[in-house]
């Protein structure tokens, strides 16, 4: 019942030929000749006005260096950037679709255009665009990463795999690669690829909260409790906010039966965020174990409140609730969690006939 982060926070990365970044092949911060000088003029203090974050009138200037050369790629390129920074993502794929209209060979165009498709949901575009761009030749491990993302999402996790290691191919320092390869790993059931993949995340980046966070769920996964719990533990260490790692911490301190050290793990995490349901559910599970029924169905309570569709809130209560001889109460609940479809209710069901 918990909720695991298992890959990296999407983050939005555009690349312009307006600032310089090794990874682009042509993103130098040189002015730009047109077609005429017009053109040049008009485009270049668009640069400038980009530059400077003006972007209503980097769109004038661009747009007026478009009027004058309106084969002029760069100008559509570069405005389709304001516009995604403007967060208006279909205006910017358009002008990225006149930029590659008058230079097929612009490959950020592809790349950006994916990225714009990305986080307008566009999925199966997004992928196209990445793939069109690393097919092209771009030397940007960001494509076959965000390729990486949109397959593990799609539940394709070889296909992932593959993704993630052209990413660590082309930057072998790539931190967030390592992790989400391994969570692919993970999805695969191969524990001890994720566990290597994750301590290779690690030691490239020591701070990443959320690649303790999953070295400890895998390690759990191989019932190696104890190293779940240190690696849980290091998580709390580095960001010592993460609910999710003390709620995970609690998990595997439960599978070793030290409840009241789970129950303050739990309440821990709940007190930093105290919606947080897979908390809740199991601070109740801990407090059943150690056959606090009263208080357990409290917590049962406060969970349905949070989320009334929550079935193994339902299922926990009920036995709860058997325990205390509340038969009717605990059939009741029984059958809501079946209805929400936990299957192992069908069989304490059994016990209402």
């Amino acid at each position: 019942m918990r909720k695991k982060h298992f890959f990296t926070v999407l983050f939005i990365f555009f690349a312009s030929i307006i600032y310089s970044q090794e990874e682009t092949e042509s993103s130098d911060s040189t002015l730009i000749v047109a077609e005429n000088q017009e053109a040049e003029l008009a485009y270049n203090r668009g640069l400038v006005s980009f530059k400077s974050k003006n972007y209503n009138q980097a769109i004038i200037d661009f747009t007026e260096a478009i009027d004058t050369s309106f084969r002029f790629s760069k100008a559509f390129f570069n405005r389709a950037n304001v516009y995604v920074e403007l967060k208006d993502y279909k205006t910017a794929i358009a002008d990225y679709d006149s930029a590659l209209l008058y230079d097929s060979e612009l490959l950020l165009v592809y790349y950006n255009r994916g990225r714009a498709k990305h986080v307008s949901n566009d999925l199966e575009g997004a992928l196209v665009d990445y793939s069109l761009a690393l097919e092209k030749g771009l030397n940007e491990p960001n494509a076959p990463y965000y390729c990486g993302l949109i397959k593990f999402q799609a539940k394709d996790y070889v296909g992932a795999v593959e993704s993630y290691t052209q990413a660590i191919k082309i930057n072998p320092k790539y931190a967030n690669a390592y992790n989400d390869r391994g969570s692919s790993y993970r999805k695969l059931e191969k524990y001890d690829e994720a566990i290597s993949d994750y301590s290779q995340a690690l030691r490239l980046s020591p701070d990443l909260d959320f690649a303790y966070n999953n070295l400890g769920s895998v390690k759990r996964k191989k019932k190696d409790y104890d190293g779940a719990i240190a690696d849980y533990t290091m998580a709390i260490k580095v960001n010592p906010e993460y609910y999710m790692a003390y709620t995970n911490r609690g998990s595997a301190k439960c599978d070793k039966k030290d409840y009241d050290g789970a129950i303050k793990d739990f309440e821990k995490a709940l007190s930093i965020k105290a919606d947080y349901l897979f908390a809740r559910n199991n601070l109740g599970t801990a407090k059943k174990n150690l056959k606090k029924y009263e208080e357990a169905i409290q917590d049962f309570n406060k969970a349905i409140k949070i989320d009334p569709n929550y079935g193994y809130a339902y299922l926990n209560r009920g036995i709860c609730k058997d325990e205390l001889r509340d038969i009717d109460g605990a059939c009741e609940d029984w059958k809501k969690a079946e209805e929400l479809g936990v299957k192992i209710a069908k069989i304490y069901l059994q016990e209402c006939n």
